[in-house]
């Protein structure tokens, strides 16, 4: 199977400011899922707790993040240096002092060589896609694997391929391709916490 390709290069600051001039008015309802990680980081026990976030974009996420949890070390993945110096625009000084920006493309082999420790939450938002097909789903979830703490926790939040969100089905999967996926990464706890509008959070642990 071929790769889809991408109709915009985030790694360009035109396509990637008007990305995040967009995504949040397209999907207001992401805040939803970003209060929910909150909430679920508040009851981790780790101090300092360190969060990873692959394809992190222009940091709405971290912004959520650092804003309301003091005790989290955040750590930023994407591909595109534009994406980063958007994402480190919206962080007061007390904020960036806690996190730090990797330049990497998940979509090449040896990529998790970069990152230089283990984490207790790993969250991949509306990024998995990025992938560009979903045959290559069930790898990446493999490598995530080896980078999560022995107590933590991995967020896969992405489109689903349904008649009422996505209909690509090369790039998008259903409910049942997820958990296959993550099934065939060894994950064996998998919750569905959340899904509104046809965006959907996967949970799991080693477990």
């Amino acid at each position: 199977m071929n790769d889809v390709s991408s109709p915009i290069d985030l790694r360009n600051y035109e396509d990637a400011l008007e990305w995040q001039e967009t995504a949040n008015i397209k999907r207001p309802w992401r805040k939803d899922f970003f209060d929910y990680y909150v909430e679920l980081m508040r009851t981790y026990h780790s101090d300092p707790c360190h969060i990873l976030e692959l394809g992190s974009g222009p940091g709405f996420l971290a912004q959520h993040l650092l804003s309301q949890l003091d005790h989290i070390e955040y750590t930023a993945f994407d591909f595109s240096e534009v994406m980063h110096q958007l994402a480190q625009e919206k962080l007061n000084s007390s904020e960036q002092s806690r996190a730090k920006y990797f330049v990497g493309n998940f979509k090449e082999s040896n990529w998790q060589n970069a990152l230089d420790q283990k984490y207790d939450f790993i969250i991949i938002h509306q990024a998995l896609h990025e992938l560009r097909h979903k045959q290559h789903a069930a790898n990446f979830h493999k490598i995530v694997r080896t980078l999560l703490n022995p107590d933590g926790i991995y967020l896969v939040c992405d489109h689903l391929c349904v008649p009422h969100a996505m209909q690509n089905n090369q790039l998008y999967m259903n409910k049942q391709e997820h958990l296959d996926a993550l099934s065939q990464a060894s994950f064996q706890e998998i919750k569905m916490p959340l899904e509104i509008e046809g965006l959907c959070l996967f949970e799991m642990s080693l477990g």
